[in-house]
């Protein structure tokens, strides 16, 4: 351990916000795929989507001439396009919070390294000071 604190201080591995650290290397593509995912990935995104497909199926089952009539095949072509496009949508956000995932995950890491660090120093000066004759 160094002569003093200040000194101890100084050396030790400062904390990283991983947060601005992730958000940092985010482009304009990974913005988008982040909201996308976090509102597909919604509850509110599942009542929308049983709201409007209960609303379309109504809506063809009373009306005299119908659009889609039973089975309802345009309402599988538009909910088939809606899935191709969003399924790669999603797994580029899932892969943008996996990152964001590791980087904290690694900063845990280094954080419990320095407290492991910090505490063998406490540890080792406790035990110099118990081997220290006290002068009263």
């Amino acid at each position: 351990m160094p002569d003093n604190l200040h000194e101890y201080l100084k050396t030790r591995r400062a904390p990283v916000d991983v947060n601005l650290k992730h958000h940092s290397l985010f482009k304009a593509h990974d913005k988008i795929a982040s909201i996308t995912t976090r509102i597909i990935g919604s509850m509110y995104a599942v009542y929308a989507i049983l709201l409007i497909i209960s609303l379309w199926i109504t809506w063809q089952l009373i009306t005299e001439r119908p659009i889609d009539p039973y089975p309802f095949a345009f309402l599988l072509f538009l909910t088939n396009i809606a899935q191709l496009l969003l399924t790669p949508l999603i797994l580029v956000g899932q892969n943008i919070q996996n990152r964001h995932a590791h980087l904290r995950a690694e900063e845990e890491y280094q954080t419990t390294k320095t407290i492991h660090t910090d505490i063998e120093t406490i540890l080792t000066e406790l035990s110099r000071l118990r081997k220290t004759p006290i002068d009263l």
